[in-house]
């Protein structure tokens, strides 16, 4: 079987990304559904191929850790085996596709949007002029149920939506509004503005998300190119707050337990005890991407709750690492600088302290910024000095103050829970000042 490995690239089966912990083989689960028995041999997978690692990404994908050159063809013929391996590592690469991950059992939902997930997926393995694509570029279907999806991350978003007289799909690109489709038109409204992207954009090929190309051209001539219908003017971002996931939730027939997962970081034991706690409810489990693994089933009582919180699973949206976000960092990370994830831990007492909800503190081992893309009111970018830090952005914008060590970041920390967001930089500023660094 063929390989191709790089660096810096975004993981496959077939095209693994080689890190500082060896290869990570990232496998895109159709609709995010787990049985038990799946979950049980991807565990298996995770311990006797790699270091017994797995990162739950963003995207709701997984992706097995330290897998070496030797032990990778065993793997992929293991994936193979449980149905997860793609034929084309082109095909494999555009399969990316966020969807709400309780479809088909959220009462409040608009409609089931499993057929649709389906139909995508199949056009984007065989459509191969699709495969021009670039392997970050995001197609998102929501089903309009309890938990709203981060559509404005997403590069062509679906939205289930209630109409007169039929239900139909808000289309969003980067997360403005271009226009609408049918609900059994998303399939082939997708290819379409895929299509239109890829024409339009030519041969530049630094263009590579539908942001890029709506900063050039904006929303409506992408949506015009694709024959879009229903084009408002008002371009509107789409509200990216996560939605309190954690804990238990009844939904109609159903019960549904979600479980964070400390900076999407588990282990295959973790795993394996997942799987087994859906087996016993006779359940099963859903990817999501907010760090959390959704346990779905009939019925579950509330001692189960309490097992998976003893095993080390996060059930309290409030809990303090829930509001801080970190990437593998140091040694982990090839690119890293900082070990991230440790001092990420260290500073979680005071993250949640920083902002009333959502991602307050990002720790970043370097300044790509992969575990939050997105701004945060205090992000720590990773340097071989130590720490620099923005407010108020991301990690590739331009640092406020550098080469800060883990005690001066938590003195700084402290001081900023007693102190307006608006008044953080000056204080920032006299905190170094007065303190010679």
């Amino acid at each position: 079987m063929s390989v191709v490995h790089r660096k810096g690239w975004c993981p496959g089966a077939l095209r693994p990304m080689e890190s500082g912990d060896g290869l990570i083989v990232r496998l895109r689960i159709m609709g995010g559904a787990l049985s038990p028995d799946l979950a049980r041999a991807i565990a298996a997978c995770a311990k006797d191929y790699g270091n017994g690692l797995i990162d739950l990404s963003g995207r709701a994908n997984l992706q097995l850790r330290g897998v070496t050159r030797a032990t990778l063809p065993a793997l992929q013929a293991r994936l193979d085996a449980l149905g997860l391996l793609d034929i084309d590592p082109n095909a494999e690469a555009i399969r990316n596709i966020l969807a709400s991950p309780l479809t088909g059992i959220d009462p409040s939902a608009v409609l089931d949007i499993g057929s649709g997930i389906r139909v995508l997926d199949e056009r984007l393995r065989n459509d191969t002029r699709l495969h021009r694509l670039s392997p970050k570029f995001l197609f998102l279907i929501d089903d309009g149920g309890c938990f709203p999806m981060p559509s404005g991350s997403a590069d062509i978003a679906f939205l289930a939506r209630a109409g007169q007289p039929a239900f139909f799909f808000e289309i969003r690109l980067a997360g403005k509004r271009a226009g609408s489709c049918a609900v059994d038109d998303l399939s082939e409204t997708a290819a379409r503005l895929a299509h239109a992207f890829l024409k339009l954009r030519g041969a530049d090929e630094t263009i590579r998300r539908i942001a890029d190309l709506t900063a050039r051209i904006g929303t409506d001539a992408i949506a015009q190119a694709a024959g879009l219908t229903d084009m408002p003017n008002a371009a509107e971002d789409s509200c990216n707050v996560a939605p309190r996931v954690l804990g238990a939730h009844a939904l109609g027939a159903h019960t549904v337990l979600g479980l964070g997962i400390p900076f999407g970081r588990l282990d295959a034991q973790a795993l394996h005890t997942l799987a087994d706690a859906a087996e016993t409810v006779e359940g099963e489990l859903r990817l999501s991407p907010w760090r959390a693994i959704f346990l779905v089933a009939n019925q579950i009582h509330p001692d189960l709750a309490g097992r998976m919180h003893d095993a080390g699973f996060i059930l309290d949206e409030e809990a303090p690492i829930r509001s801080i976000a970190a990437c593998s960092g140091k040694p982990a990370c090839l690119h890293g600088a900082t070990a991230s994830q440790a001092d990420a831990a260290r500073l979680a007492p005071l993250a949640r302290k920083l902002a009333a909800s959502g991602i307050a503190l990002h720790v970043s081992a370097c300044a790509k910024g992969c575990a939050h893309p997105r701004p945060a009111p205090v992000t720590l970018i990773g340097r071989d000095r130590g720490y620099d830090l923005v407010l108020d952005a991301g990690a590739g914008d331009q640092p406020l103050l550098r080469g800060l060590d883990m005690p001066v970041v938590e003195r700084l920390l402290q001081k900023f829970v007693t102190t307006p967001p608006i008044e953080r930089a000056t204080l920032a500023h006299q905190f170094c000042v007065e303190a010679q660094i």
